[in-house]
């Protein structure tokens, strides 16, 4: 028979309790002397307690023992360890009888650990026994608890507690009692929502690219036909075609039996159904569906996780680090613009959760050593090497670095000195350079040195960490060979060897610059890189090749150093941020600034549109400016500040306008300067946040457009010498090209452009008319 489990009930259960606990044998339960009124009140103080359960398995309708599961972060565990959120604790307590039953214990921790899975929200479960509590040690090791340290725990009545941490997790409790917890994120209920959330998604995305075209019944009502299928949704409409679809309309119907029946909503089957409207042919087909189903098992995930709402992310708890990577994490929704946007090829169900930013899971970095010989580092003037290294590692963690590199140089003739030291990521060592870079590890060109000392929390972009145990010290960005969204997320050796110049120069730039010294925007500059090249597969393949970008490196300066007393960060895609309520992040963060919204908008609109349109008009530079590439600085909730990061890969000089040094003249393309803003800023994002706020009526559609043309209009009169080439870009046209993403990755999914010319391999779909131009008129 298994055993059940009931809450704990007073006064009913307190004799019971007080035979169990107040025993030598319950000694380290900390209470051997107490009377029966004593154990009944510390209960009732428990049972009181948020995220607090108190139960008893049952067997043959007898209580057996005793289980306490808890939120760790609101017990002595809080700041002991590494949280991660699905962090479940658990305290267990099975009374010594007079006639011990053989594997009884085992048998109960097991079904307590069941229970404790049983919520598919909880990833892991801890335990923390007293050090000298060897018997309860052992037990938690029988059913796959594995052993992290000994932590040092000051409990609510002052005292100490020496504990010995143990983490198990769902795969651990699997593999150690053969049991599969039940508990699962992929629940009929959360599978439908989530279905439900990507069709609306591409309902309205693939209908913005004109890839669709609904059938309109009405004042927002619409239905596609196909083959006997009817699919019927409402709809708001908003400028530049965007659709914003309200996923619970949704109707899905099969023709059968001379009527429309009823059938389920799901997003792999229309995608089958419109393959050829989608221009999906027979090899991209599959490929598109896995990043699809990989896209509905993440917002299933994202569902459980959606703890916060958006006021409460508004309020920015506790420190300004912890604050930003907490809306990190909570984002939920990944590039507004394409459908399948957490495809994440490759990555594995446990690789998921150690390794996706919406886990929230810090994790430590891999070190390698790479031989010079293959290896080249790069920096800004006024960094090198040595000074990269002592900044980014304690004196202890680079002697301890130096001596695993000199002990696997023993015997060997080998030099440490040759060597460079670089981060690597954990799921690229062990995916894919332990075995394709073989040879080189063989060879000691390669060295594994071992984890780093920090814990590093990864970012939407996946591949890029932010250090929550020093936020001071630098990003680190890494290569992750998984598919995601069109590309391959690895990092160029050829491309790293000039980024560090390219940011040096445009941070002179901004320094020298009139304009742009003065305006309320900064650069988070990548000032030192290292990229690794093997020769046998450079030899083999052409630039564009997975192999070429497996191993490199780069460090970009944190913003933490950047911040005065009372700012806080926010990526600017976290103003997209819907929580499970429907309320948005940045009308949350409009509320609580106590500014008008139209003076919210403006401060934001010169913080970030401003410099990029004088960029543009100074000197035809565009930069990449989606939400993850920007970083908000906030007070009060309003924008105090921008922050660009991501320069080496993603500007670009689109004339001979600006004299460019040697190093850096890969920047210099060809290409249509104002699609940057017109594709990049109003096409990409605020066709986004405009219906957002009009929807939760802290500002209107017009009303937004309208505050974009005087701030533009602003920076024209504010600075006559760039008036001239402010009129050349021509940004009150009444039309602009619409640039179609999920177009490219419909087309080729595994790379959408080559990166040496992306202008050139854009796909459009005819013309978009331009919001500016109707605000220009109605002001007029």
């Amino acid at each position: 028979m298994t055993f059940e489990f009931r809450s704990l009930r007073l006064p009913e259960d307190t004799e019971l309790l007080h035979s169990w606990i107040a025993t030598e044998h319950a000694a380290f339960w900390g209470m051997p002397h107490a009377t029966a009124t004593e154990i009944e009140s510390a209960y009732a103080e428990l049972l009181g307690t948020p995220r607090y359960q108190v139960l008893l398995g049952v067997e043959h309708q007898a209580a057996r023992f005793l289980v306490e599961l808890y939120d760790p972060l609101a017990s002595p565990l809080a700041g002991a360890y590494r949280h991660v959120p699905g962090d479940l604790g658990l305290h267990f307590l099975a009374p010594a009888t007079t006639a011990p039953e053989a594997g009884f214990t085992n048998r109960a921790l097991s079904a307590a650990v069941e229970q404790g899975f049983a919520d598919p929200r909880v990833q892991r479960i801890i335990v923390e026994p007293d050090l000298r509590n060897k018997s309860i040690q052992a037990l938690n090791a029988s059913v796959g608890f594995r052993p992290c340290g000994p932590v040092r725990l000051v409990e609510a009545n002052g005292g100490t507690k020496h504990a010995l941490l143990s983490i198990i997790t769902r795969a651990d409790f699997e593999q150690a009692t053969g049991t599969v917890p039940t508990g699962t994120v992929l629940s009929p209920e959360r599978w439908e929502r989530a279905n439900r959330h990507v069709l609306a998604k591409a309902l309205g995305e693939f209908s913005h690219e004109r890839l669709l075209e609904p059938a309109e019944h009405g004042e927002r009502s619409y239905s596609l036909h196909k083959d006997g299928h009817r699919y019927r949704f409402t709809a708001g409409r908003y400028r530049m075609n965007h659709w914003l679809v309200q996923p619970q309309s949704i109707r899905h119907e099969r023709w059968a039996d001379g009527s429309w029946q009823p059938a389920p909503v799901d997003v792999l089957d229309f995608v089958t159904l419109y393959r050829s409207e989608l221009t999906l042919g027979e090899a991209q087909l599959p490929t598109y569906l896995e990043e699809l189903s990989s896209t509905l098992s993440s917002h299933c995930y994202k569902q459980l996780q959606a703890s916060h709402s958006s006021a409460q992310l508004a309020r920015f708890a506790g420190t300004a680090a912890q604050s930003f990577q907490r809306i990190e994490a909570a984002m939920t929704e990944g590039h507004p613009c394409f459908v399948a946007n957490n495809g994440r090829m490759g990555l594995g169900r446990t690789d998921y959760l150690r390794y996706a930013p919406e886990t929230g899971t810090a994790l430590r970095l891999g070190w390698v050593a790479a031989h010079r010989s293959r290896a080249h580092f790069s920096s800004v003037d006024t960094l090198d090497y040595e000074g990269l290294l002592a900044a980014e590692l304690g004196s202890a963690e680079r002697a301890r670095l130096e001596r695993t590199l000199q002990r696997s140089l023993d015997g060997t003739g080998g030099d440490p000195a040759d060597y460079i030291l670089l981060p690597v990521h954990p799921w690229q060592w062990e995916n894919r350079l332990s075995i394709t870079f073989a040879n080189d590890i063989a060879a000691r060109q390669l060295i594994w040195l071992g984890a780093s000392a920090d814990h590093y929390q990864p970012q939407q972009s996946i591949r890029t960490f932010f250090n929550v145990d020093h936020p001071e010290r630098h990003y680190v960005k890494t290569a992750m060979s998984i598919l995601n969204m069109g590309f391959m997320r690895g990092l160029s050796a050829e491309y790293m060897k000039a980024t560090p110049a390219i940011n040096q120069w445009l941070g002179e730039l901004f320094e020298k610059d009139p304009v742009l010294s003065t305006q309320p925007v900064e650069l988070l500059r990548e000032i030192a890189a290292v990229g690794y090249r093997n020769p046998q597969f450079e030899a083999a393949t052409d630039a564009s090749a997975a192999q070429r970008k497996m191993l490199a490196a780069l460090w970009r300066e944190s913003p933490i150093g950047t911040l005065a007393e009372g700012e806080r960060l926010a990526t600017m895609a976290s103003l997209l941020h819907v929580d499970d309520q429907g309320r948005s992040f940045a009308a949350a963060l409009i509320r609580g600034s106590g500014l008008d919204a139209g003076q919210w908008l403006a401060t934001y609109l010169d913080a970030y549109l401003v410099p990029l349109v004088h960029c543009l008009a100074a000197y035809d530079l565009v930069f990449m400016p989606h939400g993850e590439n920007v970083i908000l600085v906030l007070k009060d909730g309003a924008v105090q500040r921008v922050l660009l990061k991501d320069l080496g890969e993603e500007i670009a000089v689109l004339s001979d306008r600006v004299e460019l040094p040697e190093e850096v003249r890969r920047v210099r393309t060809g290409g249509d300067p104002v699609l940057s803003i017109f594709t990049d800023v109003f096409d990409s994002f605020f066709r986004f946040l405009a219906p957002l706020l009009d929807a939760e009526k802290v500002l209107g559609e017009d009303d937004f457009w309208r505050i974009v043309s005087e701030r533009l209009l602003a920076y024209r009169s504010g600075h006559p010498d760039f008036a001239e080439d402010f009129d050349r870009l021509v940004l009150f046209a009444q039309d602009f090209p619409l640039s179609c993403l999920n177009r490219l990755q419909l087309r080729n999914n595994q790379q959408m452009l080559n990166l040496a010319d992306q202008s050139g391999g854009l796909l459009y779909a005819g013309d978009l008319e331009n919001p500016l131009a109707s605000a220009l008129v109605a002001m007029e």
